[in-house]
């Protein structure tokens, strides 16, 4: 039997298209009667309305996106997405609202932008420069930022990405490090390291702080303190591909190693012990946001706490003010607070460490 269309429902009804479509969506428009045997002849008839045809009718589709500049592989990769996604289901459910993913369509943010059926858009972690949010933003639609520096006129949910770097870099320092391995994000496997732009600039600019480097240096004056810089995607693979780099490459290891996520710190302590090394003897490992899992390794991961569940509240709380308020509505810059986490992880570096060869693993960009 065929599915009943909305003319069928009309003629039922005695009545316009147009009545029936007000019917389900702008019910204030019809008298009672009018609306009660609408209504009445739908059910009967089986008639559901399209929801697709129904949004557009109101204008509302009640769903917010979440953009982010990975594939949906790689977004699942990292525990952070989830707790991220949680924070912003809290002010959603209440709400009515759905949130939906929009990942990259053939690597375009702007074209999954472009077709995504949403009120609003939560933009993650995307640089100022990122060559598609001029296209982003000329759509006219509601935008928070989540990670970015500054967005003029947008609202943007931050963290204090450079103080919790330069806490976890005077942790390692305080603690004797002086040869320190930090990971940076790429976000693919070829990526060049990027030390100018989004976070892993943010964080990089911290680190150097906190072990008293002049910005842009990766050795001290007398050089007592070096850092080694490379970048990897964000997941475990990506954490076991960068210590595989490390381990290859000429001279002794780093002492410690400083990652822009926990999801690639707990990939490099993985590795470590398949190597046959001691954590935190023969390494130091330090993660950033704080997930659940970081409490879970052995030993337990010392990282920088980030508020990622409350992070994603806010940005939720204030896209859909802005959503609601349209023109009327007053953008923020909101930073929220980063603290180092001391756990297992990291202790004085051994004297004498033993050598570890292992072969060099793919997906690391290094200088």
């Amino acid at each position: 039997m065929a599915r009943p269309r909305i003319n069928d429902v009309a003629k039922r009804a005695g009545v316009s298209k147009t009545s029936v479509s007000f019917a389900f969506n702008q019910p204030d428009n019809l008298n009672v009667v009018t609306r009660e045997r609408i209504l009445a002849a739908a059910a009967e008839m089986g008639y559901r309305p399209s929801p697709i045809a129904r949004r557009l009718a109101s204008r509302r589709t009640d769903q917010i996106g979440l953009v982010v500049p990975q594939s949906t592989h790689d977004i699942f990769a990292n525990p952070f997405l989830p707790e991220l996604v949680r924070g912003i289901g809290d002010v959603c459910d209440a709400e009515g609202i759905a949130v939906v993913i929009v990942p990259p369509v053939g690597g375009s943010i702007a074209r999954a932008v472009d077709s995504a059926l949403v009120d609003g858009l939560i933009l993650l972690g995307l640089v100022p420069n990122h060559p598609d949010l001029a296209k982003v933003r000329s759509l006219g639609t509601p935008l928070v930022g989540l990670d970015i520096e500054d967005w003029d006129g947008m609202d943007v949910i931050g963290i204090d990405d450079e103080h919790g770097a330069a806490q976890a870099a005077a942790h390692l320092y305080a603690l004797g490090h002086r040869d320190v391995a930090v990971v940076l994000i790429a976000e693919h496997p070829d990526s060049p390291v990027d030390e100018q732009h989004g976070i892993s600039a943010r964080r990089l600019a911290g680190i150097r702080r906190g072990f008293a480097l002049a910005p842009g240096a990766d050795e001290s004056a007398d050089g007592t303190t070096r850092l080694c810089i490379l970048s990897t995607p964000v997941s475990e693979e990506g954490g076991r591909a960068a210590l595989a780099a490390l381990l290859a490459s000429d001279g002794e290891p780093p002492t410690a190693v400083i990652t822009m996520s926990d999801v690639t710190a707990i990939g490099i302590l993985a590795a470590a012990i398949d190597a046959g090394m001691t954590i935190p003897d023969d390494l130091s490992i330090v993660g950033f946001d704080d997930i659940p899992a970081a409490s879970w390794t052995s030993p337990r991961l010392t990282t920088v706490h980030q508020p990622i569940r409350e992070k994603g509240r806010r940005a939720a709380l204030r896209l859909i003010s802005a959503i609601r308020s349209g023109s009327e509505h007053r953008p923020v810059v909101e930073v929220l607070p980063t603290r180092l986490v001391v756990r297992g992880s990291t202790a004085p570096p051994r004297a004498a460490r033993a050598s570890v060869s292992t072969p060099m693993g793919g997906g690391v960009a290094t200088r």
